[in-house]
């Protein structure tokens, strides 16, 4: 069987086992947690599955050690790691300072003080899983079969798509097909197709940035730190402010929209450019960067 189908067929066994299983933990654990609605639950559950079935996914393509993905232990993982964060930081400031003096976002009444903790808890775990997922195996996968160019702009374009999977339809009566009706309902809710459009293309733009930090450091560090600082930057604007065109979503595109997948992709012209200037503040730093050593394979096989 060729890697394509190999990856056709884990992505396939993810999203049917998270489908039948999302059900039944969602009724052990919603008691505890009744305000966390079921589409969390089932896109939650998907991420478990994927990395759940990472390990015998390696194994049947003859993975055998990270270095076969392209990935090397990196001396300089908390500079790296440092390096990402304070390289989204200014774009995503300026951004955010366009959108209050444009009288787009609105400062609120009542900042929502109590949503920090959460802010920071997702910045710091969701990162580390997905860039593991995408960035480390996937990717990794992608190129070792097709070649840089096409593992890039592939995976890239699956992290894009699968964002939308955990769209906004929710179910209130809990049953066991329940999982397949958030599946059909994936795409619908995204503010629209110019809106999802638009925030697919960032989230495009963003997995092409993380891909290209990836395979230049041959490590996660680097990438974990940029996706950190951009989910950061994202939720904590909606902490202090709001969209103001919540009945008119429309009224500044194309310049710029609502954030849409659960308020952390910008949609719209501006936010892109801004996304835009992050990759080339990551392309001054790499080129300044000391290359990595050569992977350990290729080192023996010299």
């Amino acid at each position: 069987m060729n890697p394509l189908a190999k990856l056709f067929l884990y992505v396939a066994a993810v999203v049917l086992l998270a489908a039948l299983l999302s059900p039944p933990i969602y009724w052990a654990l919603h008691p505890l947690m009744e305000t966390v609605p079921f589409r969390r639950f089932f896109s939650r559950t998907a991420l478990i599955v994927a990395l759940a079935l990472l390990w015998p996914v390696l194994r049947w393509m003859h993975v055998r050690r990270f270095s076969e993905l392209g990935l090397e232990r990196n001396a300089r993982a908390w500079v790296h790691l440092r390096a990402g964060l304070a390289l989204v930081a200014g774009p995503l400031a300026l951004l955010a300072v366009f959108y209050l003096t444009a009288d787009i976002w609105r400062i609120r009444e009542e900042i929502l003080w109590k949503k920090i903790p959460a802010v920071v808890a997702t910045a710091a775990v969701v990162p580390v899983l997905e860039e593991f997922l995408f960035r480390g195996v996937l990717l990794g996968l992608a190129v070792r079969s097709f070649g840089r160019g096409v593992g890039v702009i592939g995976i890239s374009l699956v992290f894009a798509a699968v964002h939308f999977i955990d769209s906004r339809y929710d179910v209130t009566d809990v049953t066991w097909g329940s999982g397949f009706d958030v599946l059909s309902h994936a795409f619908s809710n995204s503010g629209g197709a110019v809106l999802a459009l638009s925030g697919g293309v960032s989230l495009f733009v963003l997995g092409v940035i993380f891909a290209l930090a990836t395979l230049r450091t041959r490590s996660l560090w680097l990438a974990i730190g940029l996706h950190a600082g951009c989910i950061f930057g994202q939720q904590i604007l909606s902490v202090f402010a709001k969209f103001r065109f919540g009945k008119d979503p429309m009224a500044w595109m194309p310049w710029a929209g609502p954030n849409v997948v659960h308020g952390m992709v910008p949609t719209g012209l501006v936010p892109l450019a801004a996304l835009l200037v992050i990759g080339g503040l990551v392309w001054w730093y790499l080129a300044r960067e000391p290359r990595p050593p050569a992977p350990a394979d290729a080192r023996r096989a010299g």
